[in-house]
């Protein structure tokens, strides 16, 4: 029996803040939509659904310096979504990488005779994560007690965030003021209030946007918040509360956020 020969296949993802940032199926949303000018016409041609495909620009839009995708209002079409300047130049800067990663994998696969053997470790050594909110910004601020302390992100929406975690934790990490770090926030650990809320609470971060989108559902909706500078916020939260806030898009609220439940990573 002849062996088959070993290839050699890798997704190529540049990373920003330790964070996947782009990557093939990401690049190839960008080039429909400069195509399309639409998020759900350049979703389908990219073989996603709408929200893989909105969840994506959210986090491109987060990490990258500017803004990758900016809203065409008006015309006969009634608007949709085109790509920036930068978003075009990111878009060119992958595929230049692209190719050079090629042409490594296939001189790497005339080498390499035992590659199956480490597949599996290497399988083992991904991780993905679940927080739907993903933040890049530079510590501004550090106040240490005896076993936690404060860590504030300046945001490049100019917003700040603020996160507690152990001493050990500030230590482990290196953080200094003037270090670049991200902010994690789960979007069930974010809570939406109107604008003119008055109630005091004990919650450090609020940021205040314009919502965007709405997602409803039986009982837990989604909604998103535009906070700036191409940065989002999305929350998870009730049917019933979206309609008893009256929330609709283009609204300001408050996205409110406790500090232990923001993760700090570099």
């Amino acid at each position: 029996m002849t062996k088959a020969k070993v290839a050699v296949t890798a997704p190529l993802w540049v990373q920003k803040e330790a964070q996947n940032f782009l990557g093939g199926n990401r690049i190839d949303l960008l080039e429909q939509i400069d195509r399309c000018g639409s998020i759900s016409t350049a979703a389908k041609a990219a073989g996603m659904s709408y929200k893989t495909a909105w969840d994506a620009l959210n986090v491109m839009n987060n990490l990258a310096d500017q803004p990758l995708t900016i809203a065409a209002t008006g015309g006969s079409g009634g608007g949709g979504t085109r790509l920036t300047d930068e978003g075009k130049k990111v878009v060119r800067f992958y595929r230049r990488i692209e190719t050079e990663h090629q042409g490594m994998l296939a001189r790497l696969e005339e080498t390499l005779e035992d590659f199956n053997n480490y597949f599996p470790l290497l399988q083992r050594m991904t991780m993905r994560i679940s927080a739907k909110n993903v933040f890049s910004g530079t510590v501004c601020e550090i106040v240490r007690d005896i076993s936690v302390a404060q860590v504030v992100l300046q945001l490049k929406s100019g917003n700040k965030m603020t996160a507690v975690i152990s001493t050990d934790s500030v230590d482990a990490l290196g953080l200094k003021i003037g270090s670049p770090a991200y902010a994690m926030v789960k979007a069930s650990s974010v809570m939406i209030a109107n604008k003119d809320l008055t109630l005091e609470i004990s919650a450090k971060n609020r940021i205040t946007g314009h919502i965007t989108k709405i997602t409803e559902s039986a009982v837990i909706g989604e909604v998103v918040l535009d906070i700036g500078a191409g940065e989002t916020i999305t929350a998870t939260i009730t049917d019933s509360s979206v309609h008893n806030l009256g929330l609709q898009e283009g609204n300001e609220v408050c996205a409110i956020i406790k500090s232990t439940s923001v993760i700090i990573g570099v």
